[in-house]
């Protein structure tokens, strides 16, 4: 046996049976025990110092806590019930829960390589290490997507490997970089200190990284890598975005204004990016269909038709994708109207915002609808996907740059 396929069977018996259920019980049971310390712990949640809540012994203590009866409970329920082991919920979260962790271990490594803290000033934090370990990610997605189109014209096993191994990379680098910048927000002061999915430079990264995670796990089932060509093309154009962003000082950490200084940000806007992430995988799929569409219509003999998934497994990868998404953001907007309600006393009020954010609920829906309930498929879903999320960046992108509203903190400064 070679030392890869041994590293490869350690790794799948890891990620199955009893491991696996129990990790995913202790994971749950620490975010539920973190959960827990907000609402009940002594002095409750604090925003200004959430991030350093959850590092002290409080935190130690309530999702330890939580931990240890995820996994009692998930020992009692295995013993009880043997089947629980095999649940595709935990095989197909856990080693995502995993990577999280190793995320969390590489931030801890990159604050060693911060300045001192006498060097470190609101007005100059270009000598923040963040910056570095994201030109890092934008180095590797960008190498990826190279990787991913040669691989297209030269399907040979390294350069894929190279492609899906540079993507991993490229999410381990954005999501610790996100972490490192949350740590960093409270070296100016306790009180600029906030989770870093407040302003469009930080939330592209996050975007990256759901992309590149939806688009990988569909990879690993459905070995679909010729779609990567897509997928990180599209996560490339957000690259250049925001090395833009970046160029004309959109990187800088602020303080939050007063309508984002709630524990609602938390969690509203990331599963907010889930769906967005997940719309693009869709449109990637989409944009693969039609270019392998388009070669059989041309009756070529292009080798790429060996390398592409069928139009039938494309077809299905688009709406596995936007039933990935679609459910992520309806919790969004639910959680983003509870957010609204407490913030500006309505839980809708017809801003563009959430105007767009309707269309988008809507184009997806509908999709959703012709699909399982027409017996719709082909081509015109695939058109559908794309035009879908092109109308999903206006949404995000375009609304917060362009047009007022209650959400006009998110237009660049």
């Amino acid at each position: 046996m070679t030392a890869i396929s041994a590293e490869s069977t350690i790794w799948e018996s890891l990620n199955q049976g009893r491991w696996v259920y129990m990790r995913f019980a202790a994971y749950l049971g620490l975010m539920a025990g973190i959960a827990a310390m907000a609402m009940f712990g002594q002095g409750g949640y604090d925003e200004n110092a959430f991030l350093y809540q959850i590092l002290s012994m409080k935190g130690i203590i309530w999702g330890g806590t939580g931990m240890l009866l995820g996994c009692a409970l998930a020992a009692i329920g295995s013993a009880m019930k043997p089947k629980m082991t095999e649940a595709k919920m935990a095989r197909n979260f856990t080693p995502w829960l995993d990577g999280a962790v190793l995320m969390v271990i590489l931030a801890w490594v990159w604050t060693f390589f911060e300045p001192a803290q006498s060097l470190i000033t609101y007005e100059d934090q270009s000598n923040l290490f963040a910056g570095h370990v994201v030109m890092a990610m934008n180095v590797l997605f960008l190498f990826s997507a190279v990787s991913y189109i040669a691989y297209l014209f030269a399907p040979e096993s390294f350069i894929g490997r190279l492609a899906t191994w540079s993507a991993f990379a490229g999410i381990y680098a954005g999501g610790s970089a996100l972490l490192l910048r949350w740590h960093e927000s409270y070296l100016f002061d306790m009180d600029i200190g906030h989770a870093p999915v407040s302003n469009l430079y930080e939330v592209f990264i996050l975007l990256f990284c759901i992309t590149g995670a939806v688009y990988l796990t569909l990879e690993k089932r459905y070995q679909a890598k010729a779609m990567g060509a897509f997928v990180m093309t599209l996560v490339s154009a957000g690259v250049f975005f925001g090395i833009w962003l970046d160029s004309v000082g959109q990187a800088e950490i602020k303080p939050l204004v007063p309508a984002l200084q709630s524990y609602w940000m938390k969690i509203h806007v990331p599963m907010n990016f889930v769906g967005y992430g997940a719309f693009a995988v869709a449109c990637g799929a989409g944009m693969a269909y039609l270019t392998r569409h388009w070669l059989e219509a041309k009756n070529s003999g292009s080798k790429m038709l060996a390398i592409f998934p069928t139009l039938e497994q494309l077809d299905q990868l688009a709406y596995k994708a936007v039933a990935i998404g679609f459910p992520a953001f309806t919790l969004a907007t639910i959680l983003g109207a509870a957010w609204a309600a407490e913030a500006w006393g309505g839980y809708w009020s017809w801003d563009p915002k959430e105007t767009w954010a309707l269309i988008v609920w809507l184009i997806y829906g509908a999709y959703l609808h012709a699909r399982v309930s027409h017996g719709w498929h082909g081509k015109a879903l695939a058109w559908w996907a794309v035009a879908g999320f092109l109308v999903t960046v206006f949404c995000f992108l375009g609304v917060n740059m362009y047009l007022a509203g209650l959400h006009s903190y998110g237009k660049l400064s």
